[in-house]
């Protein structure tokens, strides 16, 4: 029984050693393979990366190549050339976004999002400065200031964004001082005066809107009335007030006529450059600035110059805050005229 067990025990030892032998064998068989392989794969690797060989004197004869300069690849042999590897990329820091966060919140528009911005801007301005409508046309002229109770008092034009100068003159043309004024409506209008001088600078602050206004002369007892009005077609950006009567500053006549003092209404479009309506304009000499003169269906000749006519004696006239004067009188071809204290004789032809 025990040389039994002992004949099984020797069994199973020799059959163990014989399983053990076959494993290693296999796993030697294995090592062996994949040794060859790497080596395949190293000769392979080797042979792909090895340099060129050298020129022979018939590649040299190429045209255009030069002796001992390799090949460029072709499509005929790009399969062999081995391509340098791409550099690595880099990985953004904790720095590099930090700036980047820093430079778009600084500068969060693009070059071309900032010149698109500007224009739009440009155009946003340009539709802002741009009236809504047609822009009132500038007029400056003469108005005379009746005192006499139930006449409608003048209007003045004005317009917002526009200064427009009131200036107050006698029957003499020269200025008449103000004394004082007062606004009905101080919220619609600015006037801005020195209160020294004889002008107004009135401006209107909204776009539609009236009110009047009341001016006291030095030396005159009846207040001036005016009506201001905004919106209109034309705005006045001058207007001279004349007043009929003699101011504190008013010029001595150089000789009288014999007729009372007047002003011709038909004058003042006249004074303000306008030709009489069916005139006839004649031709002035005697000096570089004489004047202009027209003669009338009626027979009457219009004279206007800066000049103080000496004769023959005139019928009307009237005068304005810069100087200008307009004469009507009979038909001459002679007029006489002082300059400066200087006489001048002036002569009209055409007639």
């Amino acid at each position: 029984m025990n040389r039994v067990l002992f004949l099984i025990l020797v069994l199973l030892s020799t059959f163990s050693k014989l399983a053990y032998a076959q494993q290693n064998d296999d796993n030697y068989q294995r090592l062996q393979a994949l040794i060859q392989k790497r080596q395949a794969e190293k000769a392979a690797e080797q042979q792909t990366t090895a340099p060129l060989p050298p020129p022979t004197h018939a590649d040299s004869t190429h045209i255009g190549t030069p002796v001992g300069t390799p090949e460029l690849a072709t499509s005929e042999n790009t399969d062999d050339v081995l391509l340098p590897p791409a550099p690595p990329k880099k990985i953004p820091t904790l720095r590099d976004e930090a700036f980047r966060q820093l430079s778009d919140k600084i500068n969060p528009l693009t070059p071309d999002q900032i010149i698109e911005l500007r224009k739009q801007q440009d155009k946003s301005q340009q539709a802002v400065a741009t009236y809504p409508t047609t822009p009132p046309r500038p007029v400056s002229s003469t108005l005379v200031i009746d005192l006499s109770p139930g006449v409608t008092p003048p209007v003045i034009r004005l317009s917002a964004g526009f200064v427009s100068s009131v200036v107050f003159v006698d029957s003499t043309g020269q200025p008449w001082p103000i004394a004082d004024y007062s606004l009905g409506s101080p919220k619609n209008f600015n006037i801005q005066w020195d209160k020294k001088t004889n002008t107004l600078f009135i401006q209107g602050t909204t776009t539609y809107s009236s009110g009047n206004l009341a001016i006291r002369l030095a030396t005159l007892d009846t207040p001036v009335m005016l009506s201001l009005v905004t919106g209109q077609k034309e705005v006045d950006y001058r207007i001279d007030l004349q007043v009929r009567g003699r101011g504190p500053n008013a010029l001595a006549p150089i000789m009288d006529n014999g007729l009372p003092p007047s002003i011709n209404p038909s004058l003042l479009s006249i004074l303000d450059g306008v030709p009489p309506p069916g005139s006839t304009e004649l031709e002035v000499t005697g000096c570089a600035n004489a004047g202009r003169a027209w003669l009338l269906k009626d027979n009457r000749l219009i004279f206007r110059t800066q000049l103080t006519v000496l004769s023959p004696a005139w019928t009307a006239t009237v005068s304005s805050a810069d100087g200008t004067r307009v004469y009507e009188m009979m038909p001459t071809p002679l007029i006489l005229a002082s300059e400066n204290g200087k006489p001048i004789k002036i002569t009209i032809k055409g007639l």
